[in-house]
């Protein structure tokens, strides 16, 4: 967690990086403010926008569990999750989920990751996956 942190500090569009509580205190998390007039562009129309990181190690032979999720100030949210679901089976270990706004229900999907290291998959999201749904978001791809 202290690499990733350092790595979310040194990216050229983060105001404030820190760790903080999860909601049930068991863990703990860190949470990334972006500037949303550099972040993909200045394209985000919300006031604000965060990630939220959570990793869970696991011991060898299993893979870790992590939560990469992004939250504007708008109300849409989203993230790349490699956890059980458990209310629903039927939703992948390894999914991408979204909801424009926090009263809709979230969509699931499968999705694959390039990297299984935290600092590869940091950069894996925040370079690459995050900016392609909020340019769809926001209409510029």
């Amino acid at each position: 967690m202290d690499q990733l942190r350092v790595n979310l500090r040194n990216h050229p569009a983060t105001d404030y990086v820190a760790y903080e509580p999860t909601r049930d205190g068991l863990d703990s998390k860190i949470v990334v403010d972006f500037d949303t007039d550099i972040y993909v562009d200045g394209l985000i129309e919300a006031e604000t926008a965060h990630l939220e990181v959570t990793w869970w190690t696991h011991p060898i032979g299993t893979k870790d569990q992590f939560k990469f999720h992004y939250i504007e100030s708008a109300g849409y949210d989203c993230g790349w999750h490699r956890q059980p679901h458990p209310e629903r089976d039927e939703i992948p270990f390894d999914h991408f989920q979204q909801r424009a706004d926090p009263q809709n229900e979230y969509q699931y999907q499968a999705v694959e990751f390039n990297d299984d290291h935290p600092v590869g998959l940091v950069w894996e999201i925040v370079d690459t996956r995050l900016p392609r749904i909020i340019r769809a978001r926001y209409g510029s791809e």
